[in-house]
This record gives structure tokens, C-alpha cells and sequence, in this order.
């Protein structure tokens, strides 16, 4: 019995060419030798990819048919690239040249400089100090406050000048400490320790106002629980009792009171008719006209002044 081995032929797309079909090929252009097979009638060379005949077993050239379309790189091109390959240095090596940066780089920020000086560690120390010191002051500093006298039981306490309300440490009122601005026509209750303003424009009737200190460049019909200034600057008949630490009536003033008026000082310069109880200074300026009974503690009158009614003088 005998056995017997066939090797089969590679698996691939083309049949192989035998060698005695096979016939060496010299290109015309660069004369590099290629196998060709013996039927073909054109090759393209697969050193510099020019097209040549192939007429009875030789090479002819043939002008007329461009290089090879399929070849992606040229010969010169592949020695020349070849030739770059090998004088390049690696990336990581000393000799590398820097990468080529381009033209318009975006704007970074640039990244601070740490104090490399003694005299710039000094200059932070100054800066860090004096934020440290406006810090401190700022939660240290002095509150300003005021005097307010309550609604309720007439209790004066001391209260943050910029607070808007209070409360009576004697009986715990509520105090308002809202300020006033009166602009037009005003018949509403107004009860505060702030200050009221009532503007040339403005007429304020049937209330009596409860305030601070006041303002009177309009009309006032009504009364007044002053526990700081009365400012009167306007023709103004008050029909309700007033009352205040200090009365002012500036000389372009024409007021008419009602009522007794209850002071600690007045100072007088315009034109006013009314009962004037002063427990402190009453002046009277140079172009004072009062018209009225007086009880007063202590009394000067300017030259030019004058007063109509009795005076009484009591310590």
C-alpha cells in the first residue's frame, strides 16, 4: 500500500503565473526590471509608475498614457519621504524642533506670578492687613443712635438711628420710626417718632400729627405732637393744640394758632398770633410780630421786634 501527498496551491484570487510564462521587463524610464507575464501587452513600472509598452517581449515607451492613477506616492516621492524618516529626530530627543505655534492664539489668562521677593511678600502682608483692619471696623463700629419718646407713655429711650421701629422698654409699645413726605392733599393719621416734611404744594387737614421732628412748607389745618422741632415756613392756620421741645417760624411765615402753644424754646422772626407757653428762651428776631399772651421763662427781643399782649415771667 502506498500513500501519496499532494501540496495543494494557495487559496487566493488569482491563479499562479508558471514560470515559463513569466518574462523580465526593463523600464525605458528608471531601468528597473520587473516580471511581467508574457501576454501582456503594457505594464506600468513599479518603481517610478510610467506606463510602457511591451512589444515582442520588450519594453517600448509609450508617451501618449499618463503615470499610474492607483499609485499614491511617485518613486521621488517615497525616496523623499523615506529620506525624511531617517534624518528626523524623535519627538522626545534634544534635537526635535519645536512645534510651529500658529498665528492667532486664543487669549489665555495668564497664570499669577508667585512673590519671588521679599518686598512683593511685603506688599501682601500690607494688603492682607489692611482688609483685616476695614473688616474689624466695619463689624466694630460705633452704632449712632437717638432719643425717642414713646406714643403711649411718653418714655424716652435711645434707639439705632437707622432703625425704621422700636419698642418702649417701660410699657413695650410699638414706636414707629417712619419718616414723611407729604407731597399733595393728606387726611390719613400719622403717628411716628420720624420726621415729617410736608412740601409747598401740600395741605394737611382734620389730624393732628404725631412726630419727631416736622416741616411746614404748606398748609397745615390740624395739630401738632412734636417731640423734636416745629419748622414753619408758610401761612398756616393750626386749630389743634401744639406741642414740642423747640418752635421755629422763619420771617416769611404768617401762622395763626388757635390753641395755646406749649414749648421749651421758640424763636420767632415771622408773623404769629397765639398763646405762647414757654417753659425755656423765647426770641424774638428783628422782624417778629407776635400777637398774644406770653408766659415765658426767659424772653429776648432784637431790636425791631414787636409784641402785642401781656408778658409773664415765671422761674
Amino acid at each position: 500500500m502506498s500513500l501519496f501527498f499532494h501540496k495543494k496551491a494557495p487559496q487566493t484570487g488569482q491563479q499562479p503565473v508558471k514560470k515559463r510564462d513569466v518574462s523580465m521587463m526593463i523600464c525605458p524610464e528608471c531601468q528597473h526590471q520587473q516580471p511581467e507575464s508574457k501576454i501582456a501587452v503594457s505594464t506600468y513600472c513599479r518603481s517610478c509608475s510610467s506606463h510602457y509598452k511591451i512589444i515582442d517581449g520588450k519594453a517600448a515607451t509609450d508617451s501618449n498614457i499618463p503615470k499610474n492613477p492607483f499609485t499614491s506616492i511617485g518613486s521621488d516621492q517615497a525616496n523623499d519621504a523615506e529620506a525624511t524618516d531617517r534624518q528626523a529626530p524623535e519627538p522626545n530627543t534634544p534635537d526635535a524642533p519645536q512645534a510651529a505655534l500658529p498665528d492667532h492664539q486664543p487669549n489665555l489668562p495668564t497664570p499669577k506670578r508667585q512673590p519671588d521677593t521679599l518686598h512683593q511678600i511685603d506688599d501682601l502682608r500690607a494688603q492682607l492687613t489692611k482688609k483685616v483692619s476695614s473688616a474689624s471696623q466695619f463689624f466694630h463700629r460705633k452704632i449712632e443712635r437717638r432719643k425717642v419718646k414713646c406714643l403711649d407713655c411718653e418714655h424716652e429711650h435711645n434707639a439705632p438711628a437707622e432703625a425704621s421701629s422700636t419698642l418702649c422698654p417701660a410699657c413695650g409699645a410699638y414706636v414707629s420710626l417712619k419718616n414723611y413726605i407729604i407731597s399733595n392733599h393728606w387726611n390719613g393719621r400719622i403717628e411716628t417718632r420720624g420726621n415729617v416734611t410736608i412740601q409747598k404744594k401740600a395741605t394737611v387737614t382734620g389730624i393732628t400729627i404725631r412726630c419727631h421732628d416736622i416741616v411746614v412748607l404748606g398748609t397745615l389745618k390740624g395739630g401738632i405732637d412734636c417731640s423734636g422741632d416745629i419748622t414753619l415756613n408758610s401761612h398756616s392756620k393750626i386749630m389743634g393744640h401744639v406741642s414740642c421741645r423747640r418752635l421755629i417760624i422763619d420771617k416769611r411765615a404768617d401762622v395763626a394758632f388757635a390753641n395755646e402753644v406749649s414749648c421749651e424754646e421758640a424763636i420767632i422772626d415771622g408773623h404769629v398770633t397765639g398763646h405762647f407757653v414757654c417753659r425755656g428762651k423765647l426770641h424774638l428776631k428783628k422782624k417778629a410780630v407776635l400777637n398774644g399772651n406770653i408766659v415765658v421763662a426767659n424772653m429776648t427781643i432784637d431790636k425791631g421786634a414787636r409784641h402785642n399782649g401781656q408778658i409773664s415771667i415765671q422761674a
